[in-house]
């Protein structure tokens, strides 16, 4: 049963990662078909184009990294498959965050907006994910977590139907949009944290092995349909997150 278990979740991963990438693919000839009947697009539009495609081929051909991990302390061994994509980077935002390092870091280095939602490039379908994020400066609040990719983009996302995550220095967190108290994160400046995704038992976990904190929910999916997007939203200058995985 384990085994085959594993093969399904192998299955879906695969056809996760093809599927996430004709989706890529169509929104490109969507832009393509609208910019050639508006007749309105210049060279670097053409460049944009041909250096997405020349991206979305290289990830076509590159399938995620699997890893087969085997509880062998069961009297029958247990099989899980983690699938980590590698690749993740700060990829798109709204209000004031700024990238830098070619999407490893994200700041605020200007507040007329107060927050700033940022997302992640890689999209969860299945499997258990860890992202490690380095807290370079912080100032205000920030929260970590997840948001489904078909939420549209907003400074106060915290309050998207969709958001599900922690605030740092807050007794409470946001679920589906909602704050509940009781329990929020201490991380502060300099810590390490480890925000863990996984979709096949749909909930996040949220580790600061500095403060010895260790946080968890459970997430609706009909609230928070997949794919999902790892999550931040951020407060005030200077603030400054870096992905370290």
């Amino acid at each position: 049963k384990a085994a085959i278990q594993a093969r399904t979740d192998l299955f879906k991963c695969t056809i996760g990662h093809l599927s996430s990438k004709r989706l890529d693919l169509e929104q490109i000839t969507n832009e393509l078909q609208q910019a050639r009947k508006r007749q309105d697009f210049i060279e670097t539009d053409l460049s944009e184009w041909q250096n997405k495609l020349k991206q979305l081929k290289e990830e076509l051909t590159t399938q995620p990294n699997v890893i087969v991990h085997e509880d062998s302390t069961k009297l029958i061994s247990n099989i899980h498959i983690n699938v980590f994509d590698g690749k993740e980077l700060f990829n798109s935002s709204a209000g004031d965050a700024v990238f830098e390092e070619n999407g490893k870091v994200v700041c605020v280095k200007a507040n007329p907006n107060m927050y700033s939602e940022v997302r992640g490039k890689c999209e969860y379908t299945i499997g258990e994910h860890r992202i490690f994020l380095k807290i370079e400066e912080l100032n205000g609040w920030t929260l970590f977590g997840i948001i489904s990719k078909s939420t549209p983009l907003q400074v106060h996302s915290y309050a998207s139907p969709s958001c599900y995550g922690w605030y740092n220095g807050s007794n409470y967190n946001y679920a589906a949009g909602q704050r509940i108290n009781g329990e929020g994160t201490t991380a502060q400046k300099n810590d390490t944290i480890q925000l863990v995704i996984n979709c096949d038992k749909k909930l996040i976990r949220f580790i600061n092995e500095q403060k010895n904190e260790v946080l968890e929910l459970n997430v609706d999916t009909d609230k928070c349909p997949f794919p999902w997007q790892l999550h931040l939203n951020l407060n005030l200058p200077t603030t400054r997150i870096r992905i370290i995985s």
